[in-house]
C-alpha cells in the first residue's frame, strides 16, 4: 500500500508500508509528521490477514476515514485518511482487501478489535474545551486484542490492549460472554448487577475488573491482566516432577486468597451496609500466582451468573467439585461456603487429591458426596504437621457452624502457623521457588 500526502508539511511525500507503520509527530514513529496538531503517536497502520488497518492512537484531533471519525478502520483502494488537516490518499493494489464486509464480520473477535471494524469516535463537545471540565469527557473507551489465552463454557479471555492518549497503551485482560447468555434476560440482570458491585473491589489479592461493555449481541469484562499461572498449571508443574507441593508454600497461597475474602465479603456500599458478596467459585483456575508472587483471586461476580446458564458439563462439573455442602444443597450461603470450598483447594494444595473428582461425569453422584461424604484425614495422604491437617478439616466440616466463621479467622490461623516461630514465607520466596519448579 502506498500512502500519498495531499497536504500538510509532508505534501506530495509518498510512503510504502508493507506490515506495521506508526504516524506522529514524535521521532520515534516510521512516519514522522511535523504538525503541532499531531499527536506524539497519532495512529497506526497495520496489515492483518491480507488486508490493512487504521487504529486511532487515542490521539487528540482523531483519526478520519473518508471524513469519519474512527477508533479502528479497514482500509480501502481509494480511501482518504486525514490525520488533523493533513490528507493522506491511500493507493492499496487489487489484491489487498477484497474480501467482502461480511466475511470480516464473521471472523474471530481476536482478528480486529473488540469494538466494530469500523467505530465512530465522539467529536470534541464544547464542554470539554471550556477551561472547567465537566460531564462527558472521555469518549469511547478503546481495546485492541491480541491473542486469544482461553476458552470456556461462557466465553473467552483475550490478552488486549487499551489506548489512551498521545500512545499511552495499557495491557488489560478481556473476557468474553457468548452471545447466548447475553439473550437471557436472568443472567443479565445477574451479571451486569453483580459486576456492579464488584467493580471496586480493590485488593492486592483479587483482580479489578476495569470496565463492563458490550459488543455486538454479547457482553465483555475489561480486567487487571496477571502475568502468571492459574494455581491449576502450579499443581500440574509438581505432579509432572512427582513432588509434593511444600507444606509453607501451600499455606501461603492459601493465606493470600483468605485475605482476599476477608476484603470482599466485609466490603460495604454507599449506604454503609455490608455487600454480601460471596464468591461462589474458589477453585484452582480461579486463583492466580503472578511472576512476582503475588496471589490473586480472579472471577468474583461471573460465578454468581453462572446459576443462570444451561448446565454446560465441562464448566458446571469444573465448579460441582468445588461446592460447599449448602451450595450443593441449593440452600442459602453466605462467606462460609467459601471458606469450605477454599479448604478443598488446600486440602488438593497439600495432598494432590481433588476430594469430589466427579467420576464418570456423574453430577448428581458428585453432588450427593459434597453434601454427604466425610472428608478423609489429609495425614492419612501425606505427612503434615497436625496444625495444618486440623486447620484443613475445620474448613472442610458440614456444618457451617463448625468452621472457621471468617474469612480473616482463617488467615489469622494459617499466619499464626506460619510465622510465629519466626521468618515464614513470602511472595518473593514464592516466586523465587516457581521459578526453581519451572527450571
Amino acid at each position: 500500500m502506498k500512502l500519498v500526502f495531499l497536504t500538510g508539511p509532508l505534501k506530495d511525500h509518498r510512503y510504502e508500508v508493507d506490515h506495521r507503520i506508526t504516524i506522529g509527530r514524535d521521532a520515534s514513529n516510521d512516519i514522522v509528521l511535523p504538525d503541532p496538531a499531531v499527536s506524539l503517536v497519532h495512529s497506526e497502520i497495520y496489515t492483518e490477514r491480507g488486508h490493512f488497518f487504521v487504529k486511532d492512537l487515542g490521539s487528540t484531533n482523531g483519526t478520519r476515514v473518508n471524513n469519519e471519525r474512527v477508533i479502528g478502520s479497514i482500509l480501502r483502494d481509494g480511501d482518504c485518511l486525514l490525520l488533523a488537516k493533513n490528507k493522506i490518499r491511500l493507493e492499496i493494489p487489487e489484491m489487498a482487501g477484497q474480501l467482502p464486509e461480511e466475511t470480516l464480520r464473521d471472523a474471530p473477535p481476536d482478528a480486529i478489535t473488540v469494538m466494530e471494524a469500523r467505530t465512530r469516535a465522539p467529536a470534541p463537545s464544547e464542554e470539554a474545551e471550556a477551561d472547567e471540565l465537566s460531564g462527558n469527557i472521555f469518549g469511547s473507551v478503546t481495546y485492541y486484542l491480541k491473542r486469544r489465552i482461553a476458552t470456556g463454557g461462557m466465553g473467552s479471555i483475550y490478552e488486549a490492549e487499551q489506548f489512551g492518549a498521545e500512545g499511552f497503551i495499557k495491557k488489560v485482560a478481556i473476557k468474553t460472554i457468548l452471545p447466548k447468555f447475553a439473550e437471557k434476560a436472568s443472567f443479565v440482570s445477574s451479571f451486569v448487577g453483580e459486576a456492579k458491585l464488584v467493580a471496586n473491589l480493590v485488593h492486592q489479592n483479587i483482580v479489578q475488573i476495569h470496565h463492563l461493555g458490550r459488543h455486538g449481541h454479547g457482553y465483555y469484562i475489561a480486567m487487571e491482566y496477571i502475568d502468571g499461572w492459574t494455581l491449576t498449571e502450579f499443581m500440574m508443574w509438581h505432579r509432572r516432577k512427582g513432588i509434593p507441593v511444600p507444606v509453607d508454600m501451600a499455606s501461603f497461597i492459601v493465606s493470600r486468597v483468605c485475605r482476599g475474602l476477608e476484603y470482599a465479603h466485609g466490603k460495604k456500599g454507599d449506604d454503609g451496609q455490608t455487600l454480601g458478596l460471596v464468591h461462589r467459585d474458589v477453585t484452582p483456575n480461579n486463583i492466580m500466582i503472578t511472576q512476582e508472587g503475588e496471589v490473586k483471586l480472579t472471577d468474583f461476580g461471573v460465578a454468581k451468573a453462572r446459576h443462570f446458564m444451561d448446565n454446560d458439563e465441562d464448566d458446571f462439573v469444573g465448579s460441582v467439585e468445588y461446592m460447599s455442602p449448602e451450595q450443593a444443597a441449593c440452600e442459602a450461603v453466605d462467606g462460609r461456603s467459601d471458606i469450605f470450598t477454599l479448604g478443598l483447594v488446600y486440602y488438593e494444595l497439600l495432598t494432590g487429591i481433588r476430594v469430589f473428582q466427579c467420576r464418570n461425569n456423574d453430577i448428581d453422584e458428585t453432588v450427593g458426596r459434597v453434601i454427604t461424604a466425610e472428608v478423609q484425614d489429609p495425614r492419612q495422604r501425606r505427612d503434615m504437621p497436625d496444625v495444618v491437617a486440623s486447620t484443613v478439616m475445620k474448613c472442610l466440616q458440614k456444618e457451617q457452624a463448625n468452621r472457621f466463621q471468617t474469612a480473616g479467622e482463617l488467615g489469622y490461623a494459617l499466619e499464626h502457623e506460619m510465622y510465629s516461630r519466626g521468618y515464614g514465607p513470602t511472595i518473593v520466596v514464592l516466586a523465587r521457588y516457581i521459578r526453581s519448579l519451572k527450571e
